[in-house]
């Protein structure tokens, strides 16, 4: 039998590929859950950071205000026209020496909450409307007209008392201001009307024409 491999040698040659096998086949479950859990790890990771990014944009876009200031003249003004709705506040000041209305802006709100406005003159007549959608909008205006100009204005929804003020001053054509609710704060100024909130005025025969009721 000399030059030929004991038999029990030959017998264990089997086996041991089979061991071998096995084990590849075990090493590589292995690889494949320590994959699968790479995977799984990247995937909650990324989750998290995507959550923190989304709520940081959410902050960013809904909580954190700016705010833009502007001033716009307008020509040939002898009567100004005002809706507002919402928190925005207005002065009107008798004392330009012309025709000239200027009206000045300061806004304050969040990318998604701006406020609307629009401005037209038809005629000689400034019509002026703004619009703050929600609790994170507020704007304040101020318009400087000569002092014979007529004004109306009309005003509602505002949110908070002191975030919706009408403050008129030298106007000797008077003013109708009709508001609900706002606080109403008259210098030199007939008025006529009515006001939901509070009303302020130098000379209270000046606003003898104007109905209050306390909000």
């Amino acid at each position: 039998m000399s030059g030929q491999e004991p038999i029990g040698a030959q017998a264990q040659e089997p086996e041991t590929e089979a061991g071998s096998a096995a084990g590849t086949r075990s090493g590589r479950i292995r690889a494949w859950f320590r994959g699968l859990g790479r995977a799984l790890t990247a995937l909650v990771v990324t989750l998290v950071v995507l959550g923190l990014l989304g709520g940081v944009t959410d902050v960013v876009l809904h909580e954190v205000r700016h705010t833009d200031t502007s001033a716009t003249a307008y020509q040939n003004v002898n009567a100004v026209v005002v809706v507002l709705d919402g928190d925005v506040s207005l002065t009107v000041v008798g004392n330009a020496v012309s025709s000239t209305a200027t009206l000045s802006a300061s806004d304050t709100s969040t990318p998604f909450d701006d406020p609307v406005r629009t401005t037209d003159v038809i005629g000689t007549t400034l019509y002026l409307t703004e619009r703050c959608p929600d609790a994170r909008c507020s704007s304040a205006l101020s318009l400087q007209v000569r002092p014979d100009t007529a004004v109306s204005i009309t005003a509602g929804n505002a949110l908070q008392l002191d975030d919706s003020v009408i403050d008129l001053d030298g106007l000797t054509a008077g003013a109708i201001v009709t508001a609900s609710p706002a606080k109403v704060v008259v210098t030199g100024t007939v008025v006529t009307g009515a006001v939901l909130g509070t009303l302020s005025c130098d000379t209270v025969a000046d606003c003898a024409g104007i109905e209050t009721v306390t909000s």
